[in-house]
């Protein structure tokens, strides 16, 4: 009797470590994403959005690093250029 006892116990224990390591474990994912979706932010010069630089697709024009939201709006700034 005291045997089983002692393995409930142990079963419960091994419950509880094991749920604070999930909560420690989530708690970190989500820091890391916030962290991610922080930081520096960059406009984009087609619809003026800003955007996480970490996130934004970058392309280099005559030397100037130029970020953006979107494929579409790539397209758009070159088609523009290619107007003018």
């Amino acid at each position: 009797m005291r045997f089983l006892v002692i393995l409930i116990l142990s079963f419960i224990l091994y419950l509880v470590v094991r749920l604070l390591i999930g909560f420690s474990y989530l708690s970190s994912q989500r820091r890391k994403r916030q962290e991610q979706l922080g930081g520096e932010m960059v406009k984009d010069p087609i619809c003026d959005t800003y955007v996480p630089k970490s996130r934004a697709i970058e392309k280099n024009v005559n030397g100037q690093t130029i970020y953006f939201c979107s494929q579409e709006c790539i397209d758009a700034f070159f088609k523009k250029r290619r107007a003018i």
